[in-house]
């Protein structure tokens, strides 16, 4: 791997991936955010691929890494939330007022399906055909793997990326989101 073998990097992955999501699921409520953790451990790992021949026990390495990668996120959770909640809170009083001109209401809802749109079709061509047979026509994930050919944990990688694309492309939105649903 330290020469840059792909297989090498594969075999990596395929020996821990699984060891290090259930350690990561363990630290963390969402299993995406769990998903996100190890494919970014394997993603650093190849980035750092000169310093490997460095480890003493790649399974201790990747292990700490995974724990680490954890508690950093919780530990920005934590803060996020602290100071999110405030201006939330204020930001939804502010909203709230708005949306209850139904003029308004009608404004939001073409924008927010505008946004939406927009955020699905920049989404892959493969990760978009999985993400609407999922979230629109209602598949589950087995079936959107049986009618598309591939495997289920595929599937499962596509509807992660992009959920983590639709949060990225519509976190402007979020709050006009939740208000929105809440009144209908």
């Amino acid at each position: 791997m330290q020469k840059g073998d792909k297989v090498a990097h594969e075999v990596l992955f395929r020996l821990y991936y699984d060891k290090l999501l259930h350690i990561a699921k363990g630290y963390l409520d969402s299993v995406e955010d769990a998903e996100g953790i190890v494919q970014n451990i394997f993603l650093k790992v190849w980035e750092k691929k000169k310093n490997v021949i460095k480890i003493r026990s790649i399974n201790n390495y990747l292990h700490t890494m995974t724990k680490n990668a954890c508690l950093d996120l919780l530990k920005h959770q934590r803060v996020r939330n602290t100071f999110s909640n405030d201006y939330y809170k204020e930001k939804i009083a502010i909203q709230h007022q708005f949306i209850k001109d139904e003029a308004a209401s009608l404004v939001l809802e073409t924008e927010l399906e505008k946004k939406i749109n927009e955020a699905i079709e920049a989404l892959p061509e493969k990760c978009k055909r999985v993400f609407i047979k999922s979230r629109f026509e209602g598949l589950k994930h087995s079936e959107i793997a049986e009618t598309l050919h591939i495997s289920k944990r595929t599937v499962d990688n596509h509807i992660s990326n992009a959920l983590h694309h639709m949060r990225l492309h519509l976190k402007e939105y979020i709050t006009l989101i939740i208000i929105f649903f809440k009144l209908n």
